[in-house]
């Protein structure tokens, strides 16, 4: 089994258990709306950094000792983020739903909520603890699948970032209706090396297709020449998690780019 494959299997049991304990957690009929615009955030002038609130990753193990998910949003905030990525999933990454509730009140900048998603609960639990948008990762869903949680996550007002890292994976993603946003991920999810160039490439057929279609790039970025250089490729956004912790002076470049 690669990565990927053991992740999704122990997030099928997390998401039984979930269903055991929170039977509460259902649509509701009339949801709130959202008072923060990701997909307005992504589609700001010029190049949007969503920083990654990310304590460890299966790859590296953990990625920063000094983990505060709070004082670390606050950071990002203040040193020019256009938006807060948070990783919830806990087996692997070391994260919690719980970081998105207890971020929520000190920050003004939208939310992601990054996880592993695969059914309609978990969507239905990211509105409650108040996330803004959630993180679909075309590699572990049918098109089918993919469609029915993006039609969810609208219903609940949430916007959502569609992941892809191949280029078969983004021909199934501009054919399924709804997408908001696409993410092209530098990182291989079964093997987790990357290729920073990758997200280039894929960007160039997108904006041959769907040339006002938002898009981010994901994974690998370490330097503010990096971002300048997304920027100049018409990229929306970066999203930034090990490169803010393993080079703690580019927060305080966010701001140049």
């Amino acid at each position: 089994m690669t990565i990927l494959d053991r992740i999704v299997t122990t997030k099928r049991q997390e998401i039984a258990e979930l269903k055991r304990c929170r039977p509460e957690l259902v649509f509701p009929e009339h949801p709130i709306p959202r008072r923060r615009r990701f997909l307005n955030a992504i589609k700001a002038e010029g190049l949007t950094v969503i920083a990654e609130v990310k304590k460890a990753s299966p790859s590296r193990g953990v990625i920063r000792t000094d983990f505060d998910p709070v004082a670390l949003a606050i950071q990002f905030e203040k040193s020019g983020a256009g938006a807060l990525s948070v990783l919830t999933d806990g087996p692997y990454f070391r994260g919690s739903p719980a970081y998105i509730s207890d971020i929520r009140p000190f920050v003004a900048i939208p939310i992601l909520r990054k996880e592993f998603i695969i059914d309609p609960i978990q969507i239905i639990e990211s509105a409650e603890l108040g996330a803004d948008a959630i993180l679909l990762i075309q590699a572990i869903l049918n098109p089918m699948l993919c469609h029915q949680l993006i039609e969810a996550a609208h219903f609940l007002d949430l916007d959502v970032l569609l992941e892809i890292h191949t280029d078969e994976e983004l021909d199934v993603a501009l054919q399924i209706s709804g997408v908001d946003m696409i993410g092209i991920n530098n990182r291989n999810l079964k093997t987790f090396e990357i290729d920073i160039t990758h997200a280039q490439n894929l960007n160039q057929k997108i904006r041959g297709i769907r040339p006002n279609l938002p898009v981010v790039a994901e994974s690998g970025y370490q330097s503010i020449e990096d971002l300048k250089t997304l920027a100049s490729e018409e990229f929306s956004a970066v999203l930034i998690g090990e490169g803010l912790a393993t080079n703690p002076s580019l927060v305080n470049q966010l701001r140049l780019v």
